[in-house]
């Protein structure tokens, strides 16, 4: 298929996919296959088509265009009335020249053929299976055919080419109002796809959105780097997010990536913003404004909690940065109370000097903020492990078993005399790692699910060599995952009488040696565990 007709029927696609989802009534426009069918029906029933389509033009989105296809249509179809060897339909330019006019034939009022309805149902059961690949691609599709009608008509733009690495073609026709139309449509369509690719496939924040974009893409086509940090930058006024990837990584399709790693969605980028006025004088950290801004929509919808935005007045003309903290909305009157970050002097904004604060589109960024650039290499380590004082003179091993707040044996952290924390450290802190770990159960700490023992409760001594095999393996791996130590030398697990329940079930004694890590030193510990 050529470019054009390529990015036809990935508009026609993408508008097909949008009414099955919303089970909307479907037109001929949405089904470009079915047209080179159509030539006789429009052919013979033209005068009636026409009737019905002349009242529905001042109703359009635009009418001139409208109008302009229909007298253009009725020309060829006069024109081509009588012959019988050319079927004008079968130009796959067709739908775009007349995309007007087949969007207000409802597929529903006319009868179709046998072939023309396995062409629908097979239409609808391909789009319906569309994945992101497919709208990647009738992305691409649309904007190779875009930029090539944008040469043919002189309206090119050398920075977007230096942007996406492309040689333009020369000015073939001047653009007309109807060509620049007809551009539009190109443009509306790819901002459909991006509102698609944004929502539909958005990523779960909680999780490393790069690795589930590189998962989602499953394209050799799509490049989603893989990083290990970033550094900030200041997105320059009239920058894209692709300029801007081109500067920073040497590769504006790599804008993608950006986006990911800054949470962004479209329209990514919102330089103006939009000023609400304050409805009464800010007070401590609190300022007032409106339910509504001034042509209707609701306020609240545009604030979410750390949203940074700008206040000034006539007075403070310098905007000042704040973050809020806090969004309250009066239920009868619908006024909003926001809480500010920053000094509690909002009492020199007033409504008789135009306080107004500026908030700007969620999920975007500008020039007034520091926007994440991920890259490849790892941050240095610059982190420096001192040495406290009172183990200068101690040996490597013993520095090796850290310092921690000493913690006794119910769990409390032990004071001194005079007030201070006791300090663990040297062995008594590897004594004290090992019990810590024994006590805790696995899996019972939220944020170091992997951290303690395994929990023996509701198992019996029926079995004791599993019971011991659980015990001991439970153990060395805990041990090994902490770098104090160097590995288990030796362990056992006796059975012993119950020292809670006397004469009830066997307990455990385990006893374990445990070399340090950087030295010789092996510390002995052991504890039980009483049956139930």
């Amino acid at each position: 298929m050529s470019n054009s007709n390529n990015a036809v029927q990935s508009i026609a696609d993408v508008n097909l996919w949008l009414k099955l989802r919303g089970n909307s009534d479907l037109t001929l426009a949405d089904i470009p296959s079915i047209l080179p069918l159509r030539w006789a029906y429009f052919r013979d029933n033209w005068n009636f088509l026409l009737a019905n389509l002349k009242p529905k033009v001042a109703a359009s989105t635009d009418p001139d265009s409208f109008n302009s296809q229909i007298v253009s249509l009725t020309a060829l179809i006069n024109s081509q009335r009588f012959n019988t060897y050319i079927n004008p339909f079968s130009n796959g330019n067709v739908v775009g020249q007349y995309y007007f006019v087949f969007d207000q034939i409802l597929i529903a009022d006319i009868s179709l053929s046998n072939e023309e309805q396995t062409i629908l149902v097979n239409e609808e059961a391909r789009v319906k299976a569309f994945t992101k690949n497919d709208f990647l691609k009738a992305q691409s599709n649309i904007i190779i055919y875009r930029d090539q009608l944008t040469d043919t008509y002189g309206l090119g733009d050398a920075t977007y080419n230096t942007v996406v690495n492309r040689s333009a073609t020369p000015t073939q026709v001047a653009a007309s109002i109807a060509n620049t139309t007809y551009l539009l449509q190109f443009q509306n369509s790819l901002k459909t796809i991006d509102f698609i690719l944004a929502n539909l496939f958005a990523v779960d924040e909680a999780l490393d959105p790069f690795a589930l974009a590189r998962a989602n893409a499953n394209n050799p086509d799509i490049n989603i780097g893989q990083y290990a940090s970033g550094t900030l930058v200041r997105l320059n006024y009239g920058e894209s997010l692709a300029t801007l990837a081109n500067r920073t990584l040497g590769d504006p399709n790599a804008w993608i990536d950006i986006a990911l790693a800054n949470g962004l969605k479209p329209p990514y980028i919102d330089e103006e913003g939009q000023a609400l006025p304050l409805i009464a004088n800010g007070s401590g950290n609190q300022i007032n404004i409106s339910g509504t801004d001034a042509t209707g929509n609701p306020n609240i919808e545009k604030l979410y909690i750390n949203q940074p935005l700008f206040i000034q007045s006539t007075t403070q003309v310098v905007p000042s940065q704040r973050v809020i903290t806090s969004i309250k909305q009066i239920p009868i009157s619908g006024e909003i109370v926001i809480e500010l970050s920053g000094g509690s002097n909002l009492d020199q904004y007033t409504v008789i000097n135009q306080a107004n604060v500026r908030v700007f589109l969620p999920r975007t960024t500008n020039s007034n903020f520091y926007i994440l650039i991920p890259s490849a290499n790892p941050l240095p380590n610059s982190r420096k492990e001192d040495i406290p004082w009172f183990l200068t003179s101690a040996g490597n091993d013993l520095q090796q078993m850290k310092v921690d707040l000493a913690i006794d044996v119910n769990g409390d952290i032990n004071f001194a005399s005079n007030g201070d924390l006791v300090l663990s450290y040297g062995i008594e802190n590897a004594i004290q790692a090992v019990r810590l770990m024994v006590i805790t159960e696995l899996g019972s700490l939220r944020y170091h699910p992997n951290y303690g023992l395994v929990n023996m409760v509701g198992m019996t001594n029926a079995d004791l060599g599993a019971l011991r095999d659980i015990l001991v393996q439970s153990l060395t791996s805990q041990i090994a995952s902490d770098s104090r130590f160097d590995r288990v030398e030796h362990i056992s697990v006796t059975s012993i009488a119950n020292s809670t329940n006397p004469g009830g079930p066997s307990g455990l004694l385990v006893q374990l040696s445990v070399r340090l890590a950087g030295g010789s030193n092996i510390v002995p510990i052991s504890f039980t565990v009483n049956g139930t």
